[in-house]
């Protein structure tokens, strides 16, 4: 059947404008890091599609360190950067005041300080170092108040960055450190390989390890921030059902690159044991005051810790917190 240049033009204007068109999808870029266990809620969302049900395409990007990661959320290189709480809290005192918190996988601290086969028990640290990823932030005030509550007073040990996890289970096994702070699943890896678990830091005090932070004004436009807080959330509550578990192990596993035991082990601490994971992805207000506190105490940002709610994002604009 023939058709009429009027008869085309006017089905090429439905098609336009018909309101069953979905319009395209939004790029997403998340900077995280796969390989460590805290951002299993970035693999899942990505992996099970709920960012792009959320009407985004996703792209999971591996972050170098949180300062490159600060500066790519600035930048607009990432939508969804992820940091250390007091990198971000630094870059927004120091002017980057368009960032705002999101949201946190995990309000509680899911580290390891593991031992090097020298340093079977705390009381081998006398005069011994302990590795970590920087000698100024998180890990070091929660290592120190650690310590102290087993009775290891500061001046019985020292500290030494030794870089990301691999780099310090690489040193534990050389003896090169005492001890290191390890993230999941490279803690269990390396109990398994023989080194001792010191302590844990599970139930120190709420604390959030990373958190995920958005540029205010992306978040605001077609609700970008809403759209990517209901997928996070939906990736949460989907980690939380049992019935998702054995899946829920097999994408860690596979953005780890971790033998499916370790994983099924580091889902039992998460969900079951210790329930470490957040059952929402919201920010915990006290758990953020806390580490503000640090950093006033700390001296080297600030000695007055700004409003808390100054860092977290509106919740009108998708901000989660509790």
């Amino acid at each position: 059947m023939k058709v009429t240049r009027r008869e085309f033009a006017a089905g090429a204007g439905a098609l336009v404008f018909s309101p069953n068109v979905a319009r395209a999808a939004d790029p997403l870029v998340i900077g995280a890091v796969p390989a460590n266990a805290v951002h299993w809620v970035q693999c899942v969302a990505h992996e099970k599609g709920f960012y792009r049900d959320a009407g985004f395409t996703s792209d999971l990007q591996a972050i170098q360190s949180s300062p490159q990661s600060m500066q790519m959320a600035i930048t607009g290189g990432y939508h969804v950067a992820t940091s250390q709480p007091d990198t971000f809290i630094a870059a927004f005192s120091r002017g980057a005041t368009q960032l705002a918190t999101l949201s946190s996988p995990t309000n509680y601290n899911d580290w390891v300080l593991v031992g090097s086969k020298e340093v079977t028990k705390l009381e081998d640290l006398k005069g011994k170092t302990i590795g970590l990823s920087s000698l100024r932030g998180s890990e070091a005030w929660a290592t120190s108040r650690l310590l102290d509550d087993k009775g290891v007073k500061r001046d019985a040990y020292n500290y030494i960055v030794s870089g990301v996890s691999p780099a310090k289970v690489a040193a534990l096994l050389r003896n090169a450190v005492g001890a290191a702070v390890l993230f999941e699943p490279s803690a269990e890896v390396a109990v398994r390989e023989g080194l001792p678990a010191l302590a844990t830091y599970a139930g120190l005090r709420s604390y959030p390890t990373v958190v995920y932070v958005v540029n205010k004004d992306w978040a605001a436009k077609s609700d970008n921030g809403k759209r990517v807080a209901g997928a996070i959330q939906k990736a949460h509550a989907w980690m939380w059902d049992r019935n998702n578990q054995k899946e829920c192990e097999a994408i860690l596993s596979k953005y780890t690159k971790r033998d499916a035991s370790v994983c099924a082990t580091i889902y039992k601490r998460y969900f079951i044991d210790a329930a470490l994971y957040s059952k929402t992805g919201a920010v915990d207000v006290e758990g953020m005051r806390t580490v503000l506190s640090d950093m006033a105490e700390d001296g080297a940002v600030f000695t007055k810790a700004p409003d808390v709610r100054s860092i977290l994002l509106d919740p009108a604009l998708g901000g989660l917190a509790e």
